[in-house]
Protein backbone atom coordinates (compact mmCIF):
# COMPACT_ATOMS: atom_id res chain seq x y z
CA UNK A 1 0.00 0.00 0.00
CA UNK A 2 3.13 2.48 0.56
CA UNK A 3 4.48 1.76 -2.73
CA UNK A 4 1.21 3.02 -3.87
CA UNK A 5 1.21 5.95 -1.94
CA UNK A 6 4.35 7.21 -2.85
CA UNK A 7 3.56 6.64 -6.85
CA UNK A 8 0.36 8.38 -6.09
CA UNK A 9 0.97 11.05 -4.14
CA UNK A 10 4.63 12.28 -3.88
CA UNK A 11 5.59 13.15 -7.63
CA UNK A 12 8.94 14.35 -8.08
CA UNK A 13 9.05 14.78 -12.12
CA UNK A 14 6.39 17.59 -12.64
CA UNK A 15 7.77 20.64 -13.14
CA UNK A 16 4.30 22.14 -12.11
CA UNK A 17 3.72 20.75 -9.55
CA UNK A 18 2.95 22.37 -6.00
CA UNK A 19 2.37 22.05 -2.63
CA UNK A 20 -1.43 22.07 -2.66
CA UNK A 21 -1.63 19.54 -5.27
CA UNK A 22 0.54 17.18 -3.16
CA UNK A 23 -1.83 17.91 -0.16
CA UNK A 24 -4.62 17.73 -2.83
CA UNK A 25 -3.57 13.73 -3.75
CA UNK A 26 -2.62 13.40 0.00
CA UNK A 27 -6.10 13.57 0.98
CA UNK A 28 -7.65 11.78 -2.13
CA UNK A 29 -5.51 8.79 -1.08
CA UNK A 30 -6.31 8.97 2.78
CA UNK A 31 -10.19 9.00 1.39
CA UNK A 32 -9.47 6.15 -1.06
CA UNK A 33 -7.87 4.10 2.08
CA UNK A 34 -9.94 5.49 5.12
CA UNK A 35 -12.25 2.44 4.37
CA UNK A 36 -10.03 -0.02 5.22
CA UNK A 37 -7.30 1.84 7.47
CA UNK A 38 -9.22 4.31 9.30
CA UNK A 39 -6.61 5.88 10.80
CA UNK A 40 -6.26 7.64 7.49
CA UNK A 41 -9.36 9.61 8.06
CA UNK A 42 -7.60 11.30 11.38
CA UNK A 43 -4.75 11.75 9.03
CA UNK A 44 -6.21 13.74 6.12
CA UNK A 45 -6.87 16.89 7.35
CA UNK A 46 -3.88 17.59 9.39
CA UNK A 47 -2.01 20.81 8.33
CA UNK A 48 1.53 19.65 9.37
CA UNK A 49 1.29 17.23 6.07
CA UNK A 50 2.12 20.49 4.11
CA UNK A 51 6.06 19.77 5.43
CA UNK A 52 6.03 16.70 3.21
CA UNK A 53 6.35 18.52 0.33
CA UNK A 54 8.88 20.73 1.10
CA UNK A 55 10.98 19.28 -1.82
CA UNK A 56 8.24 20.82 -4.22
CA UNK A 57 10.19 24.49 -3.35
CA UNK A 58 13.33 23.40 -5.35
CA UNK A 59 14.01 22.68 -9.17
CA UNK A 60 12.13 19.52 -11.06
CA UNK A 61 15.52 17.94 -11.86
CA UNK A 62 16.99 17.70 -8.38
CA UNK A 63 13.89 16.43 -6.61
CA UNK A 64 14.36 13.01 -6.58
CA UNK A 65 18.02 13.18 -4.61
CA UNK A 66 16.06 15.71 -2.01
CA UNK A 67 13.11 12.62 -1.85
CA UNK A 68 15.64 10.13 -0.31
CA UNK A 69 17.25 10.10 3.30
CA UNK A 70 19.80 7.41 2.64
CA UNK A 71 22.66 9.72 2.47
CA UNK A 72 21.47 10.93 5.74
CA UNK A 73 21.05 7.32 7.27
CA UNK A 74 24.67 6.51 6.28
CA UNK A 75 26.46 9.39 7.30
CA UNK A 76 24.87 8.45 10.49
CA UNK A 77 26.09 5.28 10.57
CA UNK A 78 29.48 6.47 9.45
CA UNK A 79 29.12 8.40 12.73
CA UNK A 80 28.14 5.72 15.26
CA UNK A 81 30.81 3.41 13.70
CA UNK A 82 33.35 6.05 14.48
CA UNK A 83 32.78 6.76 17.89
CA UNK A 84 31.86 3.43 18.52
CA UNK A 85 35.57 2.43 17.44
CA UNK A 86 37.05 5.58 19.72
CA UNK A 87 35.14 4.88 22.99
CA UNK A 88 35.94 7.80 24.64
CA UNK A 89 36.69 11.60 23.23
CA UNK A 90 37.86 14.35 25.76
CA UNK A 91 35.76 17.17 25.18
CA UNK A 92 32.66 18.29 22.65
CA UNK A 93 35.06 19.99 20.19
CA UNK A 94 37.33 16.85 19.66
CA UNK A 95 33.97 14.87 18.99
CA UNK A 96 32.91 17.48 16.58
CA UNK A 97 36.16 17.87 14.40
CA UNK A 98 36.46 14.12 13.99
CA UNK A 99 32.81 13.66 12.99
CA UNK A 100 33.79 16.69 10.32
CA UNK A 101 36.82 15.03 9.16
CA UNK A 102 34.64 11.50 8.74
CA UNK A 103 31.86 13.66 6.89
CA UNK A 104 34.96 15.22 4.74
CA UNK A 105 37.10 12.24 4.06
CA UNK A 106 34.34 10.29 2.53
CA UNK A 107 34.01 9.08 -1.24
CA UNK A 108 30.66 8.03 -1.35
CA UNK A 109 29.31 11.62 -0.92
CA UNK A 110 31.34 13.20 -3.76
CA UNK A 111 29.58 14.09 -6.66
CA UNK A 112 26.44 13.34 -5.70
CA UNK A 113 24.38 16.80 -6.39
CA UNK A 114 25.28 18.15 -10.05
CA UNK A 115 26.24 21.82 -9.70
CA UNK A 116 24.46 23.78 -12.11
CA UNK A 117 27.06 26.08 -13.47
CA UNK A 118 30.07 23.42 -14.04
CA UNK A 119 28.16 20.49 -15.14
CA UNK A 120 26.20 22.37 -18.65
CA UNK A 121 27.84 19.58 -20.46
CA UNK A 122 26.42 16.26 -18.66
CA UNK A 123 22.90 18.30 -17.67
CA UNK A 124 20.95 20.06 -20.54
CA UNK A 125 18.34 21.75 -18.60
CA UNK A 126 15.59 22.76 -21.01
CA UNK A 127 12.69 24.64 -19.32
Amino acid sequence: MFEYAREEVFSWDDKNDTKAAGMERWKEFCMKWKEYYPVFGNKMNNERNVYYFTYLDYHYKIRSMIYTTNWIERLNRDYKRTTKMRGALPDPESTILLLGHVAMTRKSYEYKIPLFKMEDKKFRWEE
